[in-house]
């Protein structure tokens, strides 16, 4: 609730709104794929407009600071990060953070950007609010980006469980994915991607990462995932297949 309620209070602000833009996880199970089967912490948003950072920090203090308390702030080449930490109101009290990182570079989109209708309606908090993020395949694009990046098994939970929810275009995501990193300067060929998550599932951090996230009663399965993420997506990306780890 307490995500929920500040997504509504940022993209309310008619200013925040034309600036910002809700990406991550997070965007992906509140504007498209509700309920969420994976619990998430965090805000991702991007900035939109090439601008100085310091009045939208402002605005987002303005709508959250009143009722989360004052944040501890990092800033970091291209990212700024508010760290919020409070108590929650229900008996007995527990112990809540809340991040919110605002991606400062990324001023584009791969494909035009979405406006999603949001709504929350609880005793605590009723609010209604129209947010610009981004399309699904967008969205999925991103998220393979983070797959090659990092070393979390929720990238790739949240790529298989959008495409077993709802029809996604795999060719869109695959084109938004080589387009995000040639941003970056890179190129990545379907052998790298493939080489690339074959060498994660021998990471323990990467295998432990998503367990403790699981909504009740979500289960899913590794293998089938990395068997469709070799079938469906990498196939899409240029060059030849990976031929597996040389022996010497």
């Amino acid at each position: 609730m307490v995500i929920s309620r500040a997504l509504a209070e940022i993209f309310a602000n008619d200013r925040l709104a034309r600036s910002l833009a809700f990406r991550g996880g997070t965007a992906l199970f509140k504007l498209y794929l509700a309920p969420p089967p994976r619990y998430s912490e965090d805000i991702d948003l991007v900035q939109t407009v090439a601008e100085p950072i310091g009045p939208t920090i402002d605005g987002l203090r303005h709508r959250l600071d009143s009722w989360l308390g004052e944040p501890k702030r990092s800033f970091k080449q291209g990212r700024v990060t508010l760290f919020y930490r409070f108590t929650s109101e229900e008996a007995p009290p527990l112990p809540l953070r809340l991040k919110i990182e605002i991606n400062s570079r990324e001023h584009f989109s791969i494909l035009e950007l979405a406006h999603r209708r949001f709504e929350v309606r609880s005793r605590w908090f009723s609010g209604t609010a129209r947010i610009p993020t981004y399309t699904l395949d967008e969205l999925l694009g991103t998220k393979l980006r983070a797959l090659y990046q990092r070393k979390k098994s929720r990238d790739l939970f949240d790529l298989w469980w959008a495409s077993r929810q709802v029809e996604v275009d795999l060719d869109r995501v695959a084109h938004c994915f080589v387009e995000y990193l040639a941003a970056e300067g890179h190129r990545v060929s379907r052998a790298e991607l493939e080489a690339n998550l074959a060498g994660k599932l021998q990471d323990p951090v990467f295998l432990a990462d998503l367990q403790p996230l699981l909504a009740p009663g979500i289960t899913w399965d590794l293998e089938a995932a990395v068997k469709w993420a070799f079938e469906e997506i990498t196939p899409r990306l240029r060059g030849n297949p990976w031929k597996g780890i040389k022996e010497s």
